[in-house]
């Protein structure tokens, strides 16, 4: 009777086969550059030349990251509280074009084999799942998956005495050989592990939030300009309910009692249950929310203001109270946290019971928003004050405020012009990085959250920080420009929960 394998047998096996697969990748860059070389300097010599010289470096090297990569995945159940990784040492990285024009292709060859592979990918992760012991494929187990393959690639390019611009190149023509041939790997892979009687486990579709970097976002349904419509499709077979005491405007008037709107109430319980089925949501942050349900009520029933706008200050604490704990580093989470409480608290125990409290809730957290944001340039000052001299000495004389000599100047007959658009299009040079602007970027292969520290005079230079930890980026305005354009920097703006909620309610109707 043959032994099931385990996770550790498959990927040796893998680890056996994979030299073959970046022969192949390999070879098939070397005929596109026998057929064209890429763009390269004198200091390159000739790419082809020592692509053939030094391509075992680059297979072992790439072997050897795949590996190390590989194995993490054994070692990841058994990491413990007193096995965590040290906490990252502050520095600063800085990021040109070049670094940017690599970035692009690693990105774009990941995704590349994502396309290609999803079927492949999908059945396999499926055996995978079983061999760890994950029934219900919760997560991606696959220890060669698009992402680490890719990347071990690139730390064997990385060997090659060539500049960036060429080993970016490299990864471009490696993109779609690269593709096809894991394709093939990962379906021979599948059919080994069931050949050797692994149960694949319960396959099941994962609907990943937000969508693809390299193509729009599309939405079947859009959500109501505001909450009147929704609220009038409401049903409202609630006449049953005993009228409630609204608090006058003045501590001297009556009470008048007030029947409750039942569809105004039928919304908002709606719309709050709505929020706990958000994907971009924690649990605290969720339960953090549902206590301002009744607090909410209050407001509507004094405040019809409140269904007009989503920019109304209720839905706008609750945007920004989410927002700022979801994107808060794993450091100053607990602290929102509490301070979030404590403005819900407050809010639930005010007697004014209109915007007004809600809208100083708000400015309580810009306040402490800034605390984070001086903190953190303050802690940067060393950096800023290396970036400053850099910005100066890099500064060329500006030719603005010379004279201009007209017999000297070239003149070029107006029908000879070009007819493009004389000015150059907008890039994020114009605008600037203001600090306190929050990215989502890809940089050095990973995906990261980032926070605007500082810019420069001439908006030349940008200094971010990781918000999950200490590391230091600063980058040229070209080159995140670049970034943006490709789909890989995304401004991470505060998202209106009540919209989100509204469309899953009206689709529900």
């Amino acid at each position: 009777m043959t032994q099931r394998p385990t996770l550790r047998d498959f990927i040796d096996d893998e680890l056996l086969r994979a030299p073959m697969t970046l022969d192949l990748v390999v070879d098939a860059v070397q005929a596109q550059w026998r057929l064209r070389l890429p763009p390269h300097g004198r200091i390159d010599g000739d790419p082809l030349r020592v692509l053939q010289t030094r391509r075992g470096e680059l297979v072992a090297a790439a072997l050897a990251a795949l590996r190390t990569s590989a194995q993490s995945e054994l070692a990841r159940a058994d990491v413990g509280p007193a096995d965590a990784p040290a906490p990252p040492t502050r520095s600063l990285s800085l990021i040109g074009e070049d670094d940017v024009a690599v970035d692009i292709e690693i990105a774009r060859c990941i995704e590349a084999v994502k396309l290609q592979a999803e079927a492949e990918l999908r059945e396999l992760q499926t055996f995978t799942s079983a061999l760890v012991g994950d029934p219900n494929v919760s997560r991606d187990t696959n220890p060669f998956r698009p992402d680490r393959f890719v990347r071990a690639l690139w730390r064997g390019v990385q060997t090659l005495p060539l500049s960036r611009g060429v080993q970016a190149a490299f990864l471009h023509e490696a993109a779609a050989p690269l593709a096809e041939l894991l394709r093939r790997a990962y379906g021979a892979a599948a059919q080994r592990l069931q050949d050797q009687g692994v149960e694949p486990a319960s396959h099941r579709t994962i609907v990943f939030g937000g969508g693809s970097v390299w193509g729009p976002e599309l939405s079947r349904y859009r959500p109501p300009e505001d909450l009147h419509g929704l609220r009038d499709s409401m049903p409202s077979a609630l006449d049953e309910l005993p009228p409630v005491q609204v608090p006058p405007a003045s501590a001297l008037a009556p009470a008048p009692p007030q029947r409750p709107d039942p569809q105004l109430i039928e919304l908002l319980a709606r719309l709050f249950d709505a929020l706990q089925t958000d994907y971009g949501l924690s649990a605290e942050t969720i339960a953090l929310l549902q206590r301002l349900q009744s607090t909410v009520l209050r407001v509507a029933l004094r405040d019809p203001d409140l269904l007009d706008s989503y920019e109304h200050p209720v839905w706008r604490f609750m945007d920004h109270l989410a927002h700022d704990i979801e994107t808060s580093p794993p450091a100053q989470r607990l602290r929102l946290l509490g301070l979030g409480r404590n403005l819900v608290d407050h809010l639930a125990g005010s007697e004014s019971g209109d915007a007004a409290a809600f809208g100083w809730a708000l400015q309580r957290l810009g306040a402490a928003q800034r605390h984070v944001l001086a903190s953190a340039v303050k802690a940067a000052a060393p950096e800023i004050a290396r970036l400053q001299r850099l910005a100066a000495d890099q500064a060329s004389p500006s030719t603005r405020a010379m004279p201009l000599d007209i017999g000297t100047l070239d003149t070029v007959p107006a029908d000879l012009m070009p007819a493009t658009e004389a000015r150059p299009p907008a890039t994020l040079a114009d605008d600037g990085m203001p600090p306190g602007q929050q990215l989502r970027v890809y940089l050095q292969g990973e995906w990261r959250r980032l926070l605007s520290l500082w810019q420069d005079d001439a908006h030349e230079l940008v200094l971010l920080r990781e918000t999950d930890g200490e590391q230091l980026f600063a980058l040229r305005q070209a080159a995140l420009a670049r970034l943006v354009a490709e789909g890989l920097a995304q401004p991470l703006r505060v998202r209106s929960l009540v919209r989100r909620a509204a469309e899953k309610v009206l689709r529900a109707l």
